[in-house]
């Protein structure tokens, strides 16, 4: 969710969404987002939330590839806990066809259009492309 609750690991009090079943196999870079959020603590520290990081990432990738571009207002706050089971409830299952997806992200209040757009996101993240991470191009910076 936009709280980062997704990178939450398993804990005695919680299973995490990392392995929920559409999260399962796709979602991965996990340690960019621990690397990026461990520079910043060590010039700021508490102060850039990884739910922020998650969202500068999801519109940099998209821009990065040719796709829309936009503002994103920062002060997340990171969850403390996690969920497995909103995580099967809530997000739309790997093998939805159009209709369902449009239908999925409707009762969310997403346009077709930005579905596409959060989709396409997700595609891009999932392809074999050569490993390359922010941290290996110098310093993270958060002006946009």
């Amino acid at each position: 969710g936009c709280d980062a609750s997704v990178l939450l690991d398993d804990t005695a009090n919680f299973t995490g969404e990392k392995n929920s079943f559409p999260n399962a196999n796709s979602l991965r870079g996990f340690e960019v987002i621990d690397d990026i959020k461990s520079q910043l603590e060590t010039m700021c520290p508490n102060v850039v939330s990884c739910a922020d990081i998650l969202a500068l990432a999801a519109r940099d990738s998209v821009a990065e590839l040719g796709g829309q571009r936009w503002n994103v207002p920062l002060g997340r706050r990171d969850s403390l806990t996690a969920s497995l089971d909103q995580a099967n409830s809530d997000l739309p299952a790997p093998f939805l066809d159009l209709d369902g997806l449009i239908a999925g992200f409707q009762k969310k209040n997403f346009t077709a259009e930005e579905m596409v757009t959060l989709s396409g996101n997700s595609i891009i993240n999932s392809l074999k492309l050569p490993h390359q991470t922010w941290a290996s191009q110098g310093p993270v910076s958060l002006v946009t």
